[in-house]
């Protein structure tokens, strides 16, 4: 079954993919999404949602869909080290937690409002480069589908099978770096305020916690795995046992609740540099980078990028300059963008995942807390200006 030739396919339909789908569509793109999973589902994800995120939902005209929704609301930073007092901060802005399977149903949603042409499930088996544009393999549950576009957006995140036919550098890299999420009741645990969200830290891991919607929280942590580390419950528990404050929060209760959770969770997450442009197809979100998750930007970049991406083939369509020109702009733009928040991030984890400097560090920090306010401030992204891509 051959789908009609569309303006862009979009591969992906996360945060990054729909919204690029639905700022295109808007743009008088015709669009096909193709996503792999049925919705709603949860993924692996620290589930904060940071100020860049509320004011692409506002330019979207979703904020109000969005806080219908009933998100947390954070408004406090506090990291746990594992030596050491609490340290906390105010963020400076209101973000919000809410549980992925959620929010990225809202936006798929609205995608399809859109006149987005959705397959979903679908697995993308290949990707063809035409003279003209790409050809997709689809496999969905009627059988095979090709998918034709002019332009083609990667957005199925931190890694996929495509990685590897594009023949990105980084594909299959072996990096020991996990990630896992957990959902558990938020009142098993004893956060002394809704309204923050927490890192807490180990030798080797890092774990952040917060509320997100529907009288859940959400504990999530990144780790450096070694051959004979326990399993992720029982990281959870070994976290407990070197953090104090990590072990004031994590109740009996709330150690049960990690038993009995279902475990989301990536392998051999890949932080380091890639290319946004790869033979032809434009990457947004993960799939153009993968932040270090201890900015909370992941989500904030996904939008952000996708809102960029919009805004360029907007500036196509009215003043075309072809493909060469299209992805010379998107790469300087992605650049300038987001270039110092991914670096100071990356920086800020190796830091917490090294043991003798995160202490060091800790120490710097009770005595000049003004370091802590620093570097929240440099990962966050000041709103888009208007006018970069006109």
């Amino acid at each position: 079954m051959t789908h009609a030739p569309v303006d862009i396919v979009v591969v992906g339909g996360g945060p990054a993919g729909a919204a690029a789908a639905i700022y295109t569509a808007r743009a008088g793109y015709s669009v096909c999404l193709v996503e792999r999973h049925s919705f709603p589902r949860e993924t692996l994800c620290g589930e904060f949602l940071s100020r860049e995120v509320i004011a692409v939902l506002r330019d979207l005209g979703l904020e109000q869909e969005f806080l219908s929704l009933s998100p947390s609301h954070i408004s406090r930073f506090t990291l746990c080290p594992d030596r050491g007092p609490p340290l906390s901060e105010p963020l400076g802005f209101t973000g919000y937690g809410m549980k992925r399977s959620t929010f990225d149903r809202m936006l798929l949603e609205s995608a399809r409002s859109y006149g987005v042409s959705i397959i979903q499930p679908a697995d993308v088996e290949s990707e063809v480069r035409l003279e003209d544009g790409f050809e997709f393999l689809c496999r969905t549950p009627e059988g095979i589908r090709t998918v034709r576009g002019r332009w083609a957006v990667g957005a199925y995140g931190r890694s996929s099978p495509l990685d590897r036919q594009l023949k990105r550098p980084f594909a299959g890299t072996r990096t020991g770096l996990n990630g896992i999420k957990f959902h558990v009741p938020a009142s098993t645990l004893a956060i002394d305020r809704s309204d923050e969200i927490l890192i807490c830290t180990g030798p080797g891991i890092y774990c952040g916690v917060n509320h997100v919607d529907g009288g859940t929280a959400t504990v999530c942590f990144l780790e450096q795995r070694r051959r004979d580390d326990q399993r992720p419950r029982g990281r959870v528990r070994e976290l407990a046992e070197c953090n104090p404050g990590f072990a004031r929060i994590m109740t009996p209760d709330a150690l049960r609740a990690v038993d009995n959770a279902t475990i989301h969770g990536t392998g051999n997450i890949y932080f380091g540099p890639r290319s946004v442009v790869e033979r032809g197809m434009l990457m947004v979100g993960d799939a153009a980078r993968v932040i270090a998750p201890l900015a909370g930007d992941g989500i904030g970049m996904a939008l952000q990028g996708a809102q960029l991406l919009g805004r360029i083939f907007e500036h196509e369509r009215r003043t075309p300059e072809g493909r060469e020109a299209l992805e010379q702009r998107y790469r300087r733009e992605w650049e300038k963008l987001f270039k110092v928040r991914v670096r100071t991030a990356l920086l800020l984890q190796h830091v917490i995942l090294s043991t003798r400097v995160r202490r060091l560090t800790s120490s710097l920090i009770e005595s000049f807390p003004s370091l802590l306010r620093t570097a929240l401030r440099l990962t966050r992204g000041d709103s888009m200006d208007r006018e970069a891509v006109t």
